[in-house]
């Protein structure tokens, strides 16, 4: 892929809609365009950045198609303030130009509902005015450009393929009613991230959105970054988040006829990889180009299973292709089981299950082939480098590298790597006798405390068999009882597509799992009322109601319920879903000790400033 010059990456779009034609300006001088109507009125204001040298709009070679990224910013900033960081991303990349950027403006001070639509005729003109490739589509944005981000991908999954969302969380899902979402086939994939030096209600608003978010059931790669700030610029991040979405393909729009085409000469003997892999899988990508790379894993030419690994470390192309993939790590190819792992560990940054699974199960096999177990250690230390001091989400991860510490374990190298993958959790640049071995209380306390944070509210279904279940215990759901608590176990079993008591398998009953919850909630049962609030908040069984879920909220955090308490906090203080009510944001901030709010009327005035405040040294002065 050529890489464009670096002075070539600062290209301002300007101008009103002329559907031919632009004027390109100096960096930092970027204009605000007007699409307008058939009529001349305005709908939105954008900013764009298109790459030089573009293919003509409906051009069908998906070779000569280009990606849409829109770059959503936040309130009372510029237009097109979010684009350079995604520019600069690709850039490093050296994907830039097969991108086109585009930065809406919201209709008001900040982007809502009345936003959707005029985004999604900005988008259709986009596909109109360039060849841009319908499955490729994707929103990025920083505060309530996050917001409008996740929230337009979530309701309109036929349009944007995945969110990259920063500094702010989303409310507006579509409602289950009756039917589940498909998360693995249909849905969008969302990925959320945090700065700790962001402002406080921005940490407080992200960290209430992610449990939602994730109890929804979304895939969802969530970040959180100590050195981050209320910017988005973050290289780390940047580029972990995009080159993550700009290998998927959204999963509700099939291959075109030339991307059929690209497919079809798969049939027979695979053609010529290139660069060690198949480039045009790659491009096309999804759960299509996915069935073949299956065909490919099975066949009887190394060199084949080889590009077919290969090319995995280039696309995203649905969870039976990533299970079927984890079959190489066995295979008789020292190469491909090599290419394998190594894909496997992209896979597992980004939290696809099997792959995860596949690593711990291959690192902590002892009888296993000690290169392949090193291999595989090393390819989990790159799956949780970003969550070692941030989120801990994917705690089997790390219970495996715990486990490949001890005496125990035989392959030192094996050992030293998962000692070096595990030291930024408790090495605070000490020396000598201070330095630690284990976080503070143990490593079994600390991956005790890890798994329930992780957990979150699917802790209380631990009473029902959750992660615990035994043969021969009959637990609550399946005592042929309508107590409160065994209602709530029926509700989780429906809700989760198991029963938590038995392990056995069941179809995801949305509608049911409401029912059976909101009937031990409206017993008073607590952990049902946190439930059915969850439930409310997210539209699974029922239509989404944030006022419902607010009064549940309240009723399982006055029968005590802590994390009940910070989503009825963080629901009445923002007024997102539901109108601001001070009041009551402020009795329950009192118990999660957070600060109570203060109307600025009411708000003792700032102290006066001197040029020399006491304890200051003067400026110019040596320390």
């Amino acid at each position: 892929m050529k890489q464009i010059p670096f002075d070539a990456s600062f290209r301002w779009l300007a101008g009103l809609l002329f559907v031919a034609g632009s004027l390109v300006a100096p960096l930092g001088a970027a204009q605000e365009s007007e699409l307008k109507d058939e009529t001349g009125k305005t709908i939105l204001k954008y900013v764009i950045e298109v790459p030089p040298g573009i293919a003509p709009a409906g051009v069908t070679d998906p070779a000569k198609q280009v990606g849409l990224i829109l770059c959503s910013q936040e309130h009372d900033t510029p237009t097109g303030n979010d684009l350079f960081p995604v520019r600069q991303s690709l850039l490093r990349q050296g994907i830039l130009d097969n991108y086109v950027l585009v930065a809406p403006a919201p209709q008001g001070r900040k982007f809502g509902p009345d936003d959707h639509l005029t985004i999604e005729k900005l988008i259709a003109w986009a596909k109109k005015t360039y060849p841009i490739n319908p499955r490729r589509v994707y929103m990025y944005g920083k505060g309530e450009g996050s917001k409008i981000s996740m929230e337009f991908t979530m309701t309109h999954p036929n349009i944007s393929t995945a969110a990259v969302g920063y500094s702010w969380g989303a409310w507006l899902m579509p409602s289950e009613v009756k039917e589940p979402l498909d998360f693995a086939n249909s849905a969008p994939e969302i990925y959320l991230t945090l700065g700790r030096r962001d402002l406080e209600n921005h940490l407080s608003c992200v960290r209430d959105a992610y449990p939602r978010l994730k109890a929804k059931g979304y895939h969802l790669i969530y970040r959180e970054f100590d050195e981050l700030g209320d910017r988005t610029y973050h290289p780390v991040s940047n580029d972990d988040a995009l080159s993550w979405a700009t290998r998927l393909r959204n999963k509700n729009i099939a291959p075109s006829a030339e991307e059929m085409k690209l497919l079809k000469a798969f049939n027979g003997a695979p053609p010529a990889a290139v660069d060690g892999y198949y480039p045009t899988l790659a491009l096309v990508g999804g759960a299509p180009a996915g069935a073949i790379l299956q065909k490919l894993f099975e066949s009887k030419d190394a060199n084949v299973r080889l590009a077919a690994a290969q090319t995995c470390k280039h696309g995203i192309f649905g969870d039976a292709t990533v299970a079927a993939l984890t079959k190489l790590v066995s295979d008789p190819s020292v190469r491909v089981r090599q290419s394998t792992i190594r894909a496997l560990a992209m896979y597992a940054n980004w939290r696809y299950e099997a792959a995860q699974k596949t690593l711990i199960q291959l690192a902590t096999d002892q009888s296993a082939d000690p290169m392949d177990r090193l291999n595989a250690t090393d390819a989990l230390g790159y799956a949780v480098r970003l969550q070692v001091k941030g989120v801990r989400q994917d705690p089997p991860m790390f219970k495996a590298l715990v486990s490949l510490l001890g005496s125990q374990e035989k392959e030192e190298p094996v050992r030293s790597t998962a000692a070096g993958i595990l030291a930024p959790l408790y090495e605070h640049s000490r020396q000598g006798t201070q330095r630690r071995r284990t976080p503070e209380g143990g490593w079994e306390k600390w991956l005790d405390e890890i798994t329930t944070t992780d957990m979150g509210a699917l802790k209380s279904y631990e009473v029902c068999g959750l992660g615990k279940a035994s043969p021969g215990t009959v637990y609550p759901g399946n005592r042929g009882s309508q107590e409160p608590v065994d209602l709530f176990c029926m509700g989780g079993s429906a809700l989760m597509g198991y029963n938590l008591g038995t392990g056995q398998q069941a179809k995801v009953d949305v509608a049911s799992a409401f029912q059976y919850t909101l009937k031990a909630a409206e017993q008073g049962y607590v952990p049902a009322q946190a439930a059915v609030a969850m439930l409310y908040a997210n539209g699974r069984g029922v239509q989404q109601n944030y006022a419902e879920a607010g009064k549940w909220w309240i009723s399982a955090s006055e029968g005590g319920d802590l994390m009940a308490a910070r989503h009825a906090w963080n629901l009445y203080r923002n007024g997102e879903g539901q109108p601001r009510n001070p009041t009551i944001a402020n009795q329950w901030a009192k118990v999660i000790g957070e600060p109570v709010q203060v109307p600025r009327a009411n708000r003792p005035p700032a102290p006066a400033t001197t040029a020399n405040p006491p304890n200051a040294r003067p400026a110019g002065s040596n320390p």
